[in-house]
């Protein structure tokens, strides 16, 4: 019977709970609805934390990335992972390399990427120097910038 009782108290919602369920469940009025807590990611799909060190440290917005998760073009590029314009292909598994591939859009829209060679027939950019930069600083993004 004792967990029947607990049904019938009024109570309030832990901020642990809220968190972990996403809603806002403390304004229990007729007609308020529950607020949605803020989404985790931007509306392309890249984690937002990352997003914003990426923005912080470079200037360029993140709005319009687009981020494919599982994706199978990856292989064809015999890559884990790659940037093209606003899009970032990830294959399934490799999301490790998000940051890394961030900053590489970031690059991009600096116009520092020129092609240097080709993987079937798609012209690609291998230069060392844009990879470390591409480690570094899409690791100093996920810290916050």
């Amino acid at each position: 019977m004792s967990d029947y009782a607990s049904l019938g108290r009024k109570h309030k919602p832990s901020a642990q709970r809220r968190a972990a369920t996403g809603l806002e469940l403390n304004d229990l009025r007729p007609g308020v609805q529950p607020r949605q807590l803020k989404d985790e990611r931007t509306t392309g799909g890249m984690p937002m934390n990352l997003a914003q060190g990426i923005e912080k440290l470079s200037g360029v917005g993140m709005g319009n990335v687009r981020v494919h998760y599982n994706s199978a073009k990856p292989q064809a590029m015999q890559a884990h992972a790659y940037a093209q314009g606003s899009d970032i292909h990830l294959a399934s598994g490799q999301e490790k390399h998000l940051p890394h591939e961030a900053w590489h859009v970031v690059q991009q829209a600096q116009g520092r990427v020129k092609p240097t060679a080709t993987v079937n027939g798609t012209a690609i950019n291998d230069s060392p120097g844009l990879e470390r930069e591409a480690d570094l600083m899409g690791q100093r993004a996920l810290k916050g910038g």
